[in-house]
């Protein structure tokens, strides 16, 4: 019987769907699951009822045939190579490979690529370990052939895969998606403040659009201090400060018609599959793997972040036949970010 443990040491909240749906699809090939995990991810308790959770303390000597890491932290080298000597198959799941450049330090600022500096030396030591290394996206194959790969050449591709969360009806009844939202890190790299720059152009226009904004970062104040803002407060649905629990995450994709892709810089969206599942198209820069993955017109609308008119067009273009985005959404979810998809390519894996 093989054992799998997935692990992920660095809580991030986002990385919780992840866990389940490798979880479940471990176990729907028949074989045992269990987490390692940071401990904050106890608060959670849909983690907690789709495997067992092991501390780090208790994490060795349980005779693992194969040991999944998500996501970079300190403590993954140490781990990864007792694991590994134990007689585990170490599988990395790499989100973001190794794009240094000017360009990322335009995007990112000086404090968030010394951040991505740091944790990309400590995930070389992972990337000499792992058995597989994972990568979501062709894009971001290319990108890992040409910088890391030299660390490890045993790379498969295979999306971020999620468990099917939206309720039944979510493509019939569409009248709660009244919503333009943001999700996620309210940061340069995925283009918050161009979000906001549009924000303040529809205000200006009196244009018939509602914003939602949901993450775990809290909402600049200074921007609910300009007049602008302020004074259209009941057009703003604030979902910030804190971590929000998977089912709060899904309350926000669903009251959406459309959500902001218009990143400056991205290998693979996580944002992206959520918003597909949930049936909510996505407008979208053409950088990284969205080109993949979005369809001109069929689940999303590609923009530029600067010309807001060109935004506020395809916004009108995609409510105006949301059911049909909605229906091509789901089909791609299910077809490419869905776990019950991807089992095949999982077993492989785990042989």
């Amino acid at each position: 019987m093989r054992k799998v443990v997935i692990v992920s040491l660095r809580f991030n909240p986002a990385f919780i769907q992840f866990l389940i749906a490798y979880a479940k699809a471990v176990r729907e090939l028949g074989y045992q699951a269990a987490f390692l995990l940071d401990p904050t991810y106890r608060r959670f308790a849909e983690v907690e009822s789709a495997a067992p959770i092991f501390g780090v303390e208790s994490a060795y000597g349980q005779q693992w045939t194969h040991a999944v890491f998500l996501n970079p932290a300190i403590q993954n080298r140490d781990i990864a190579a007792a694991l590994k000597r134990e007689g585990a198959k170490v599988l990395y799941i790499f989100h973001e490979p190794w794009d240094m450049s000017l360009g990322y330090l335009r995007s990112e600022g000086v404090a968030s690529t010394m951040k991505a500096i740091l944790a990309h030396r400590a995930t070389i030591p992972v990337l000499k370990l792992a058995d597989t290394v994972i990568l979501a996206s062709r894009y971001g194959m290319k990108v890992y052939e040409k910088g890391d790969a030299r660390f490890n050449g045993n790379c498969v591709h295979i999306p971020l895969i999620m468990e099917d969360e939206a309720p039944e009806n979510i493509v019939r009844d569409l009248t709660m998606k009244r919503n333009f939202g943001f999700c996620g890190a309210l940061c340069r790299s995925h283009g918050f403040d161009q979000y906001v720059s549009f924000m303040r152009d529809v205000f200006r226009r009196r244009a018939d659009v509602r914003f939602l904004v949901a993450s775990r970062d809290p909402f600049p104040p200074s921007i609910m201090r300009d007049p602008s803002f302020s004074q259209n407060r009941d057009r703003i649905e604030i979902r910030c400060g804190r971590p929000l629990s998977n089912e709060e995450m899904n309350l926000c994709y669903a009251e959406c018609f459309c959500i902001w892709n218009l990143y400056r810089r991205s290998t693979q969206s996580a944002v992206l599959p959520k918003a597909f599942m949930f049936g909510t198209p996505v407008i979208a820069s053409q950088i990284g793997s969205f080109p993949e993955y979005v369809e001109e017109g069929v689940n999303g609308r590609f923009a530029e972040a600067n010309n807001l008119d060109g935004i506020l067009g395809a916004l009108e273009e995609v409510r105006s036949h949301l059911g049909a985005y909605a229906v091509n959404c789901r089909q791609t979810f299910l077809k490419e970010f869905f776990y019950g998809s991807r089992l095949a390519d999982i077993r492989r894996l785990l042989l």
